[in-house]
């Protein structure tokens, strides 16, 4: 089988470069031992974030990244893992407080989601340690340059 990633990305956020970031998203998901499944990873602004916090979490405030765990088996005996949104404006915005750079902390989300998905969690002292460990083994296998879209003059 395979690991299968949608990637959708608002008009106005699509800054992601659907190759590298897919191929990223496969090597995070392996990095904990998933060969199998499907995943969808949502690239969208501050405000959309926001409203699925509110609608499904009942707090009402952007956050940076939300995992919706579903791990459902479809006809074919895949999974479906579950949905990882990630507000793009909000990955700008705290880049530099977490020393990185956009891309960096592009990476950094889109690790902490999958995680997320696969059970990871940072509600005590020990399971932040731990998820912490994975996330930094997940971006080990980051190549800079890989997650963003080319623009004409640059990078995203």
């Amino acid at each position: 089988m395979a690991l299968r990633i949608h990637l959708q990305q608002s008009p106005r956020h699509a800054v992601a470069d659907p190759v590298g970031t897919k191929r990223f998203a496969r090597t995070v998901l392996a990095s904990v031992g998933v060969t199998d499944g499907a995943m969808s990873l949502v690239l969208t602004d501050s405000a959309g974030v926001r409203d699925l916090n509110a609608r499904y979490r009942d707090i009402d405030r952007v956050t940076d990244v939300l995992a919706f765990p579903l791990h459902e088996e479809d006809e074919t005996g895949s999974t479906y893992l579950g949905d990882v949104v990630i507000s793009v404006e909000r990955a700008h915005e705290q880049a530099p407080r977490f020393g990185n750079d956009f891309e960096s902390e592009l990476a950094r989300l889109i690790a902490h989601g999958i995680l997320h998905l696969m059970g990871h969690d940072h509600h005590t002292p020990h399971q932040g340690r731990a998820m912490k460990a994975a996330e930094r083994r997940a971006l080990d296998a980051l190549v800079p340059g890989t997650l963003l879209r080319a623009r004409a003059g640059g990078r995203a």
